[in-house]
């Protein structure tokens, strides 16, 4: 069982930022999906948390400051999809890229069949206000997409 009580007597505004994944396609898997809204305009948005399985084609795994190999599977990302009528085109090329069946379904029914698939996630990076880099999914589609 996890022990709360140590992990948050630790010190405050202390912990290191994740070191920046460098900016390419990375093979990953849909873990989960949830439903939500922008805060600020209340648009709504279906969001799948990604996490990655491996590094680019062709590329050595990084290492963190400490000289140790990044593990992915504790990295995890998200991408979200708006779900306005301007913006659902992109969540069906997604689905489509996926190879997800959604003639004569709903959302509902399809979006359950995104868990667990395979996909290409494209990491771009971004400057954060402290000045540092992180990183965020520009792109994500099915592998054979």
């Amino acid at each position: 069982m996890v022990d709360f009580g140590s992990l948050l007597r630790k010190p405050a505004g202390q912990a290191p930022k994740p070191v920046a994944l460098d900016a390419g396609n990375y093979p990953g898997r849909i873990k989960s999906f949830e439903p939500g809204n922008q805060n600020k305009n209340k648009t709504p948005y279906i969001r799948f948390h990604v996490v990655l399985t491996d590094w680019p084609e062709g590329a050595e795994p990084q290492q963190n400051d400490k000289g140790e190999v990044v593990d992915l599977s504790k990295r995890q990302f998200r991408r979200d999809f708006y779900l306005t009528d301007e913006s659902l085109a992109r969540l069906d090329d997604f689905l489509s890229s996926l190879g997800i069946e959604m003639a004569d379904r709903s959302y509902e029914e399809c979006l359950p069949d995104t868990l667990g698939q395979e996909v290409l996630v494209e990491i771009t990076q971004y400057m954060r206000e402290d000045g540092t880099v992180g990183d965020q999914v520009n792109r994500l589609s099915g592998l054979g997409a």
